[in-house]
């Protein structure tokens, strides 16, 4: 009764279960019977809500940006349930109308490097009917796999690329540029504009709806363990290539070292780049079942055999190859006279120093991203403490960027293996396809404006916006929103020193009559 004296409540109705089947079927026609311009629910779970809201709003006919959902599933005392209602009556009660901006949707992708990330995720949207066009700075497309032999499983890394390219190359929807750099890149979700230099065409205007960032990564070059002063001594990706080119003949080896963790999980590479141990591991077992006789020794911090690859470090063991632990704080040290490479190291189990006669040296040295600062800037993402890729959210959004249309897959990501590079590549297509299946986006109701008489032009809210959806429009001489960048995150609102930012639906005015209706 009390609710029902408020002028703007037309009905205030009891249902059972509204977020079931049957409780959702009672709401839609408790909203057809009184047709009320808003619906508030006072029920359970608000975020639960929050996810379905859409849907929900569907299904009963109101407008999803006029429906409030407020928690009483815990309150048992009468005053506290009223407190909540009548806060969520106040909040609808000033509630703006506030219509969504719908933009044109360009429906085609621009994919930047041509590994087999790039690739995938170039197949994964032109299968579904959608125009690719693809940008590899290097002479061909393969990325990694053309100096690959084989994953740690036996899987052979030329046949993949052999099955990748043809299809690529030949696909209608997929226009290849090699030799091309991306020079610019501006826009927002289903209407950029990409201006991309070619050796052989020069510069080119690109007109797309999504970008995808696969531009790979590469092995660090190490500056330890006298590399470069030997040539026994090598990296891990140098070795791979030997095998390729057969440039090495494991038979002649009596004696091979792996050092791990080179410059790795230390400044100025703080992390761990995943593949290496299992590279190792495959190259060790290698170099065994070539040549039993051999000896190998791999020196480690930790062995860092991700997943099933566990499996392969029990097998390396029962071969014969000998793990010796160290620490960070007493590295191995590396002698070298002619062509003499001694490797010097303690022995945690026996506690005694040990001397190696290496006829190869082995330096697994980590991966670094091929994400330069001048491509982060011109997609206006953001890059790691490690200069990886800086995701949106490493659990829901692990491939978006958090700029609205871009996206990340491969090495850029994060350092991982060829078939976990191949999943976040086709990850991000499907994220892609997401804006690219659509022939409109909705700009988002909830967004940011300005109070044009209040803004003194300080620009605080330009440099505070993380989606980079603020500018001043030089013409009119005002802070204008990009409506489509902008996520309605109201960091804006937080540091202008006036007032003038503000955001839809939750505007001051609105804010403090729900404060006062908390306290009435």
């Amino acid at each position: 009764k009390e609710w029902m004296s408020d002028p703007a409540v037309i009905a205030a109705e009891f249902t059972d279960q509204i977020c079931s089947g049957q409780g959702e079927k009672s709401l839609a026609e408790l909203v057809g019977k009184h047709k009320p311009d808003q619906v508030l629910i006072a029920a359970c779970l608000p975020y639960v809500y929050g996810k379905r809201r859409r849907e929900l709003c569907q299904r009963i006919g109101t407008d999803p940006l006029l429906t409030e959902v407020v928690d009483i599933s815990s309150m048992s005392d009468s005053e506290m349930i009223r407190c909540v209602v009548g806060m969520g009556i106040e909040k609808l009660r000033r509630m703006e109308d506030l219509p969504a901006e719908t933009l044109p949707v360009k429906q085609k992708a621009l994919i930047v490097g041509g590994g087999i990330a790039g690739m995938t995720a170039a197949l994964g949207i032109a299968d579904h009917g959608f125009e690719v066009e693809l940008v590899e700075q290097g002479e061909k497309l393969g990325g990694n796999l053309l100096w690959l032999n084989s994953s740690i499983e036996g899987y052979s890394m030329q046949t993949l690329l052999e099955e990748t390219l043809p299809k690529v190359e030949k696909h209608p929807l997929i226009h290849v540029h090699t030799q091309t750099r991306v020079v610019s890149s501006y826009g927002q979700a289903g209407d950029f504009i990409t201006t991309i230099e070619s050796k052989e065409t020069g510069v080119q205007t690109i007109a797309h709806g999504v970008s995808i960032l696969a531009v790979g990564g590469t092995e660090a070059i190490p500056t330890a363990y006298g590399y470069g002063k030997s040539s026994h001594i090598v990296t891990q990706k140098e070795l791979e290539e030997k095998f390729r080119n057969k440039t090495i003949d494991p038979l002649k080896l009596s004696t091979v070292v792996m050092i791990q963790c080179v410059g790795s999980r230390e400044e100025p590479r703080n992390y761990c780049s995943r593949v290496c141990c299992p590279t190792s591991l495959k190259h060790a077992l290698y170099l065994k079942e070539q040549n039993p006789d051999i000896d190998i020794y791999v020196l480690y911090r930790d062995m860092m055999s991700c997943g099933f690859a566990e499996t392969y470090y029990t097998q390396a063991r029962k071969a014969g190859v000998i793990f010796i632990q160290y620490q960070a704080a007493n590295k191995p040290e590396v002698e070298i006279s002619g062509d003499e490479v001694r490797v010097i190291a303690d022995e945690p189990i026996i506690g005694r120093k040990i001397e190696i006669a290496a006829d190869l040296l082995v330096l697994a040295a980590g991966i670094v991203p091929n994400l330069p600062n001048s491509l982060s800037s011109a997609f206006g993402i953001s890059s790691d403490q490690d200069g990886f890729f800086q995701e949106a959210d490493s659990k829901w959004r692990p491939t978006d960027s958090m700029t609205e249309g871009i996206f990340a897959c491969g090495l850029a990501h994060s350092p991982r293996s060829v078939s976990e590079s191949v999943a976040t590549a086709e990850a991000a297509a499907q994220r892609a396809l997401r804006i690219l299946t659509k022939n409109q986006l909705s700009a988002g109701s909830v967004t940011a404006k300005v109070h044009h008489s209040l803004c003194s032009l300080c620009e605080r809210c330009i440099e505070a916006c993380p989606y980079e959806a603020r500018m001043i429009d030089p013409e009119e001489e005002k802070v204008v929103v990009n409506p489509a960048r902008c996520q309605g995150c109201g960091s804006c609102a937080t540091v202008c020193p006036n007032g003038a930012s503000y955001i839809q639906g939750f505007s001051r005015q609105q804010m403090l009559a729900v404060v006062d209706a908390a306290f009435a």
